[in-house]
């Protein structure tokens, strides 16, 4: 293939690109620089009938070991952020802990939930990231996308479909979004940031290798308190491990493979169901 788009590698090695650290090769790898540049990637690969996947901070993923077939489309290049009075427009590869610092800066709050959630804003509006405080809907205002026809639309938060861990996006890509905030002294966002953060820290593995939660909460109820009181915290198969901090968390502790942690998602599930009859769903992504 001899496209425009920077072309990094036919075999680049993706779990240097998730925050598990664990996957295997891409069939084709490209990196886009700007907004562009990734549109005009994104509807070539489709042309020539490459299966198209859009990869961000790869924090909410799991990759198999024997790697994905087609187009890996890095988003990391495509982070321009601009600053309103009210408003902050991002494009899909800032990360979001690029656009809480910027809300800080410039006084404009909203994003506060969001402190200490990895990953970029279009991996984050695809599943509607969020805490039990609030999401990333919350404060969505225009979402501009590219249909997998090739047109590029601009949506209203209520036309995507949110809902808890979940859009209805189906294939256009994100783009780039418009998240609608309101005025506040500074001061007051960075200690609304900083207690979040504590928490997380307080009850998170936040330095191990993970890909955040594992399962979606069941309806009023919270998957990492059923898995906890079912005394699954370190339980390991092969290198993955239940976290001994946080029960939802699957830590790569040394080595593990995508089949290790799937084998481990399948142990727990079963144990969740025998046990309270709930099947839980899952909150990675998994290729």
């Amino acid at each position: 293939m001899n496209e425009s788009s920077q072309f990094l590698a036919t075999q680049e090695n993706l779990s240097g690109h998730t925050s598990f650290g664990i996957g295997g090769p891409a069939e084709f790898f490209f990196r886009p620089g700007s907004r562009p540049e990734l549109v005009r990637t994104v509807c070539r690969c489709r042309h020539a009938g490459l299966p198209v996947r859009l990869l961000g901070q790869g924090t909410n993923l799991l990759v198999s070991d024997s790697g994905v077939s087609g187009a890996v489309i890095c988003t990391r290049g495509v982070r321009h952020v601009s600053i309103g009075t009210r408003s902050i427009f991002a494009e899909c590869g800032a990360r979001l802990s690029q656009l809480v610092k910027a809300s800080i800066e410039c006084g404009l709050s909203g994003l506060e939930p969001l402190a200490g959630i990895p990953g970029s804003l279009g991996g984050a509006i695809r599943m509607n990231a969020g805490t039990g405080s609030g999401c990333i809907a919350d404060v969505l205002d225009e979402i501009i996308v590219l249909a997998q026809d090739g047109s590029l639309h601009s949506l209203r938060c209520s036309q995507a479909g949110f809902g808890y861990r979940s859009s209805k996006l189906g294939g256009a890509t994100v783009l780039a979004a418009s998240l609608k905030l309101l005025p506040l002294e500074p001061e007051r966002i960075r200690q609304a940031v900083r207690a979040n953060l504590a928490a997380k820290a307080g009850s998170q593995p936040m330095r191990a290798a993970s890909a955040g939660c594992i399962f979606k909460n069941p309806p009023g109820d919270s998957a990492g308190r059923i898995i906890d009181s079912l005394g699954l915290k370190g339980t390991a198969l092969g290198g993955a491990m239940v976290s001994d901090r946080h029960a939802n968390f699957i830590v790569n502790i040394g080595r593990a493979t995508s089949a290790d942690v799937l084998a481990l998602v399948e142990l727990v599930r079963r144990r969740v169901f025998e046990a309270n009859g709930i099947r839980l769903e899952l909150e990675i992504d998994v290729w």
